[in-house]
């Protein structure tokens, strides 16, 4: 009796664990799975997940934009039911360079946060995803994980499979750069030099003195933005940073707006800007 009684309880607390995530899809470079901040709908409109990637020591993977090298993770949410739509976030990446090239991504682990819109709140939800992503060493892998979650729409009173998920995608959601928030910010873009060896311009501040700032530039698809040169003021709260616009001969950089991502530590905003023409 003892042994059957141990048996169902064994039995039980996977399925807790299950309710609140899907299974772990392995490599021998990473793993990856979708964890939700939720056991049940419980007339929520709108749901909290998050794409979790491990990675092995000295393995990395990418950034929506991956830097010189590199492919962007990519996520596709439409084999879902029960969903209206998906906001996925992007904790601010890290600069990894090797061998000369600059990659933009995470080392050892980051979780995607995705905020899920229902369109019934009544009725159950299944979150199908499929993420094609790569991790890099010294070469890079390109991998696909396909991963389900299943939540009903109702449940037991209290919810406690999702305690630890909750606290790791808010962990990641602090690191998503912040697109009105007052810490850093953006002063002045604009654009200098000659053609085929211009250079972008920011004008960055910050209410606390920078550390060791660092910018991602994101514009037209063909134009390339170098590793950033930056300057800082006496007092730490200004700097000046230059950016190598990397232009071909038939390409070249037509003041169109730019996402401009500044990162200092655990401080981080995004903005579009658009540098006025000369």
């Amino acid at each position: 009796m003892l042994g059957v009684l141990l048996a169902l309880a064994l039995w039980l607390q996977p399925m807790g664990a299950r309710a609140a995530a899907s299974g772990w899809v392995t490599t021998e470079f990473s793993q990856l799975r979708l964890i939700s901040a939720q056991d049940f709908i419980s007339g929520r409109q709108s749901l909290s997940f998050g794409i979790q990637i491990r990675l092995e020591a000295g393995w990395k993977t990418y950034w929506r934009n991956p830097g010189d090298a590199g492919i962007p993770t990519f996520f596709d949410w439409s084999a879902s039911q029960n969903v209206e739509d998906v906001a996925l976030a992007w904790p601010a990446p890290k600069r990894i360079s090797f061998e000369g090239l600059d990659s933009f991504g995470y080392e050892e682990e980051v979780i995607f946060p995705a905020l899920v819109r229902l369109v019934d709140p009544s009725s159950p939800v299944r979150i199908d995803v499929k993420v094609a992503y790569a991790v890099c060493k010294h070469i890079c892998v390109p991998l696909e994980a396909h991963v389900t979650l299943e939540l009903p729409a109702v449940g037991s009173a209290q919810e406690t499979a999702t305690t630890a998920h909750r606290s790791l995608i808010q962990r990641f959601e602090s690191r998503v750069p912040d697109r009105n928030g007052t810490q850093l910010d953006i002063i002045e873009a604009r654009v200098g030099g000659r053609t085929g060896r211009r250079v972008l311009h920011l004008t960055v501040g910050a209410e606390e003195s920078f550390d060791h700032p660092d910018v991602f530039v994101e514009g037209p698809a063909d134009v390339i933005f170098g590793r950033p040169k930056v300057a800082l003021a006496e007092d730490r709260r200004r700097a000046v940073v230059g950016i190598p616009i990397d232009e071909a001969e038939d390409v070249t950089y037509g003041y169109e707006p730019l996402t401009i991502t500044l990162v200092d530590g655990d401080r981080s905003i995004e903005r579009e800007v658009t540098p006025p023409r000369n």
